[in-house]
């Protein structure tokens, strides 16, 4: 198969008129830099961004003529492959990532990386590629979907239908997924659908994204699409269900988590402090209020058990503290002496004062 880069630049020969191949080359960052605004190359020429744009037109009119296209059917033929594997329908950034594989001649192990000037001209090149085939369709970004390739029009309606059927489970049920059960929620109003097609239409929805853990869920969910220090710890504890020290949870942060920012132990202990989603159980022992865990001291945990249940044993008291706090039995009965909240009985059972 011929490296899509190498194809492209030969057929931009194919155009007689040297100005009008640099405009498709800096309209498509062909150029080794990135895509220019109409206005930036009328800038360079001394053209208004009309006269830009009717350049770019004539010039891939040029390219759509039939023994340029008879060039372009092979790889052509390769990439429709790939679009009617995934539902006929692939996020833009998704299909580029996984088509610059044919840029990488054969027998070379290592793959291109994104900040690779390689890289880029690949995708520019098959961007232009997909432009001028007629099979493929490009669809704009708008508030549900991000820019996507399609060969079938109708594939548009059935990724709306499968992002529908994943946001009335999360909206009921309030729990994220694995893909393996996506897939059967999903499939089970569009039975037809293959996994990977799946796959693909929910990443082209603005909805629903995934998480370091690999759960599927709403994209505003903390822990799905954490935005902050508070939100990454939640997500962190959310996934290990247990409480743990802040400094556990700085770590975690730092080795379970993609960031481009490293995470301080100070920065998480004041931002578990500020947020009534975690609860201070131990010294610096957190866990989430959602687990039935409720904020307070140890005397606040003791006066709500006694006010609730009634008069107790000490050792029943200790057995319910210690349930919802990560302490030492001492410091539970030393909090029981005092009087101005508890008294005890004559049977040596403890009571609110």
């Amino acid at each position: 198969m011929e490296n899509p880069y190498v194809l492209v630049s030969e057929l931009l020969e194919e155009i007689n008129n040297r100005r009008t191949q640099d405009v498709i080359r800096r309209r498509f960052g062909l150029a080794g830099e990135n895509p220019q605004t109409l206005q930036e190359i009328g800038e360079q020429y001394n053209i208004t961004r009309e006269r830009v744009r009717q350049i770019e037109k004539n010039g891939l009119d040029h390219l759509t003529q039939s023994k340029i296209q008879l060039k372009l059917k092979p790889l052509e033929d390769e990439i429709f492959s790939y679009f009617k594997d995934y539902g006929d329908l692939r996020r833009e950034e998704k299909a580029f990532d996984d088509l610059v594989c044919f840029c990488i001649p054969a027998g070379r192990p290592a793959q291109m990386q994104k900040d690779d000037n390689e890289y880029a001209l690949c995708r520019a090149a098959l961007n232009l590629i997909l432009t001028l085939s007629r099979p493929f369709e490009r669809m704009p970004e708008d508030d549900q979907f991000h820019p996507a390739w399609t060969i079938n029009k109708n594939s548009v309606k059935t990724a709306k239908k499968a992002v529908d059927s994943a946001m009335k489970f999360f909206n009921k049920n309030h729990e994220p997924l694995k893909d393996a059960e996506l897939y059967g929620i999903i499939k089970k109003n569009l039975p037809n659908v293959s996994d990977k097609a799946v796959l693909s239409y929910i990443d082209a929805s603005k909805q629903i994204n995934q998480n370091d853990f690999g759960q599927f869920g709403p994209s505003e969910w903390p822990e799905i699409s954490p935005r902050g220090v508070r939100d990454k710890a939640y997500l962190i504890l959310k996934k290990e269900g247990r409480p743990f020290h802040f400094s556990e949870v700085t770590d975690l942060i730092n080795q379970q988590l993609s960031s481009s920012r490293q995470a301080y132990v100070q920065t998480v202990h004041n931002e578990l402090i500020k947020d009534p989603r975690f609860v201070l159980i131990g010294r610096g022992i957190y866990a989430l209020g959602e687990w039935g865990y409720e904020p307070g001291t140890v005397i606040d945990v003791i006066f709500q058990i006694l006010k609730k249940e009634g008069s107790m044993q000490k050792e029943e008291i200790l057995k319910k503290v210690l349930a919802k706090r990560l302490i030492k039995e001492n410091t539970i009965l030393i909090n029981l002496q005092n009087k101005k909240y508890f008294k005890k009985l004559e049977d040596g059972r403890f009571a609110v004062a």
